[in-house]
């Protein structure tokens, strides 16, 4: 009865598996370049125009 329905096929649990995994993946890569870019410009000054103008 329910082999008709979506998210239940054959191929259901290595679709999950990646779109889990691609997932992570992609969270690893943004939070490596946030970090890495982070780490370059800890050095950097605040010039005095982007201090607190209010």
């Amino acid at each position: 009865m329910t082999s008709g329905t979506p998210m239940t096929g054959r191929d259901s649990a290595a679709a999950f598996k990646g779109l889990i995994i691609g997932a992570i993946c992609i969270a690893v890569v943004v939070v490596t370049v946030t970090m890495l870019t982070n780490r370059k410009f800890a050095s950097h000054e605040a010039s005095p125009g982007t201090a607190e103008t209010h």
